[in-house]
């Protein structure tokens, strides 16, 4: 409490925000209630100073480094597409995380050969600003390297190889990368990716469905090396050392010197470390003063730990580690009550998960039901039968590779049929609870419930904690649904367009487009708006909100950059129905999306101009596309919605010749509040006539930052500004979004200001 907490506050503090120094209030709480004398209060103010002036000399890489000339690769690299990328160090130790995409695929191919992973490369490169996150709920490229140590992104123009790099750490990342290679080569394929995972901590082979299968489940964790997967280790080396007639003290000194190494070679994450230094602590012979207390020896690693990486406080893994294992270490009065193994069982996968709650909805928007249940089954499984399993088939593998075969060919088929069965399970309703990210006040209300949850357990009053934590549950679940006003949202996905539309108190939420890739050369990205915008940018939003199902899903046309990425929305959200324009149903833009709406039997729509619905008091119609035959842009779906004053128009990629339709005949519509602007800010769309009849009290553009197009367009943006009607894009302000209650003005809010 006086140590622990106050280098924890330093860490963040000095790495996220000061107003972390408040995490110090325990320790001079529980100073004033045991009335401790000078000294104590004297030392946990001189060790959050001192640990805050430690923290704070080695943050905030400078800025105006140079561009080094050369680089060490670190085992953190990954190869897809044709793009190398990963983290490197330079001679002077700063850390990188750099991007280089190979010229052929002879060159990718002397790269691996000759090694990565540990090996020097000289290089000529420019250093690249991150993009700003797409709004508050997506990844901050600028934060994660920051919680990396990384100065910056190099992206390479040349990099040839020039051999392994001296040292013991770059030993180590050669070391990692040869057995992530053993790996690859000696297991079959359909387990080599758990394996890795397992043994190295290299979880990027994954595939993506079994993934959020095992999200869903809440058995990340099994995946994920620590304590669990430590503990095995060391049970199964010192009983094969004992058991050839190594001596205790020496079995004893070389899992000592083993464990440290090991740490670094399966990838160095929090929990690695939390569980190799705790596990190195209980080796040491225990004094006769008495026995070791836990809880002093996990915050003296995690002291440790964070005064060689500061920046890893702010690391999910880092807090939920953490949390869970002081939990677990300071509720031995609640394990004490267990009847049997099962109970016990069950009672610490509720104390984790209880724990861990408030940080899993702060940075994931949800929380796994299912893992109450699905815990008690997959932890005994994966202690008893599959990480033992991958420990001994790696050994053979280097040793007997004939026996190795044998038992994959009794492994893999058992293998197969569980990750059948979990992705089977991943896909049952209610696995997932999604109330989004709570607010600061809704958050400290259920870390409070989370803490009370604790202290009645405690005292055996098992129905008063649940009904505590069940009831600030349902609030935060609530309180979305108390939001009386429209808001309509535009989601910053590039090159691109998706925009939501949720009416007051959760009556009706509707997407219109999703993003998606733009592909140049047949590889090449455009801004945001690449592979995987529905899974980065439009899921993390709508997850953020607390929404897992939308009325209706409307797709404005097939080109890629309005309708690639709904398939990858809608794995994750549930759609009541989805809107596409006449005669495009059969459209190859449209393959993934249909073949997705097919399996999970969501309706899909044609719609044309005159159409529409009412939902309360908002009213929405199609004012295009007027025939049944798709031709290109002027056969967007184009949406009119009112409620109350609040009028917005979404066009798609309608050009001046559907505008001129439009106006003809839905003049009577005209003026609109919100103009979502056609075509991205094209000089094809948004014609002077088509402004002077909408007259909107606001223009947005859906464009990509610095995209290839030059969109918005001078001449439109000229024609905005002659008219006098402001404008804005989702390039400059990020995500908007607009509020609305009748009666009242219309409220705006922007993920980042005008040239951040």
């Amino acid at each position: 409490m006086y140590l622990a907490l106050p280098v924890l506050a330093a860490a963040a503090a000095s790495t996220v925000s000061t107003l972390f120094m408040t995490l110090l209030l325990p320790s001079v709480a529980a100073a004033a209630v045991k009335r401790e004398p000078p000294p104590v209060w004297m030392a946990v103010i001189g060790i959050a100073a001192a640990s805050f002036a430690w923290f704070s000399s080695g943050e905030n890489p400078d800025p105006f480094l140079s561009v080094p000339e050369e680089i060490i690769w670190t085992d953190k690299v990954s190869a897809s597409g044709g793009l190398l990328r990963g983290f490197a160090e330079d001679p002077s130790g700063n850390r990188w995380y750099v991007n280089y995409r190979f010229r052929s695929e002879t060159e990718r191919d002397r790269f691996f050969r000759e090694g990565i992973a540990g090996h020097r490369f000289l290089i000529r490169a420019e250093r690249e600003e991150p993009d700003p996150a797409a709004h508050s709920y997506a990844f901050d490229m600028a934060k994660w390297l920051r919680s990396e140590g990384a100065a910056g992104i190099l992206k390479l123009r040349d990099a040839e190889p020039a051999g392994e790099a001296p040292g013991m750490a770059a030993a180590l990342r050669r070391w990692r990368a040869a057995l992530g290679s053993h790996i690859r080569a000696h297991f079959p394929e359909s387990v080599a990716a758990e394996a890795e995972a397992l043994v190295i901590g290299e979880r990027s082979a994954t595939a993506p469905d079994d993934e959020r299968a095992y999200k869903r489940l809440g058995i990340t964790h099994l995946f994920a090396i620590s304590g669990l997967h430590v503990g095995i280790l060391i049970y199964l080396l010192r009983e094969v050392l004992l058991r050839v007639g190594v001596r205790t003290h020496i079995v004893r000194t070389g899992l000592m010197l083993f464990l440290p190494v090991y740490a670094m070679l399966a990838g160095g994450a929090p929990p690695v470390w939390r569980a190799v230094l705790i596990s190195v602590m209980l080796l040491v012979p225990e004094s006769k003063s008495g026995k070791r207390r836990l809880d002093l020896l996990l915050a003296a690693g995690m002291i440790l730990f964070l005064l060689v990486h500061p920046q890893s406080v702010s690391k999910p893994g880092f807090q939920m580690s953490y949390l869970a294992a002081f939990a677990l270490i300071h509720s031995s009065a609640i394990l004490s009550t267990a009847r049997s193994g099962l109970h016990q069982a069950w009672l610490v996968t509720v104390i984790c998960q209880v724990a861990v709650t408030p940080v899993l909805l702060f940075h994931f928007f949800e929380t796994s039901l299912s893992s109450f249940v699905a815990n008690l089954l997959f932890v005994p499984l994966f202690s008893v039968l599959i990480l033992p399993a991958n420990l001994v088939l790696l050994a053979l593998s280097f040793i007997l590779p004939q026996a190795a075969g044998l038992l994959f060919t009794v492994y893999v088929p058992l293998r197969e049929a569980l990750a059948r069965f979990i992705l089977v399970c991943g896909e049952l309703p209610l696995s997932v609870w999604t109330p989004g990210r709570p607010d600061l006040p809704l958050l400290l209300l259920l870390i409070t419930a989370v803490f009370l949850f604790f202290l009645l357990l405690e005292r055996r009053k098992g129905l008063a904690a649940g009904t505590v934590l069940g009831v600030v549950c349902c609030i935060v679940h609530a309180v979305p649904y108390t939001e009386p006003s429209v808001r309509v949202t535009f989601i910053d996905v590039g090159q691109g367009d998706s925009a939501l539309v949720e009416l007051p108190y959760r009556r009706g939420i509707i997407l219109i487009d999703t993003g998606g890739r733009l592909l140049f050369d047949g590889t090449k990205e455009e801004g945001r708006g690449g592979y995987g915008v529905g899974e980065r940018v439009v899921v993390p939003f709508l997850k953020g909100r607390g929404i897992t199902k939308v009325d209706k899903l409307i797709l404005s046309h097939p080109d890629a950059d309005h309708a690639e990425a709904a398939d990858e929305v809608l794995r994750e959200i549930r759609a009541g129905e989805i809107h596409i324009g006449p005669g495009t149903i059969g459209n190859a833009g449209y393959a993934d999306v249909m073949e997705t709406a097919k399996v999970k039997g969501i309706p899909v729509k044609e719609r044309v101009s005159g159409m529409g619905w009412q939902e309360g008091e908002t009213l929405f119609r199609y004012l295009s596309p007027a025939d049944t035959e798709y031709r290109g842009n002027n056969d967007s779906l184009v949406l009119h919605m009112e409620h109350g004053e609040l009028r917005a128009l979404f066009t798609g990629d309608l050009e001046e010749e559907g505008e001129k339709r439009v106006i003809r005949e839905y003049g009577n519509l005209f003026p609109v509040t919100i103009l979502k602007a056609g075509h991205h800010g094209s000089k094809t769309s948004s014609s002077a006539p088509f402004l002077d009849a909408a007259s909107p009290s606001i223009t947005i553009f859906s464009a990509g930052r610095n995209n290839r197009y030059g969109h918005p367009h001078p001449d439109v943006t000229g024609r905005l500004m002659e008219a006098g009607l402001p404008a804005v894009s989702t390039a400059d302000y990020g995500t908007m979004t607009y509020s609305f209650r009748i009666g009242q003005s219309m409220m705006i809010t922007h993920s980042r200001t005008n040239g951040e």
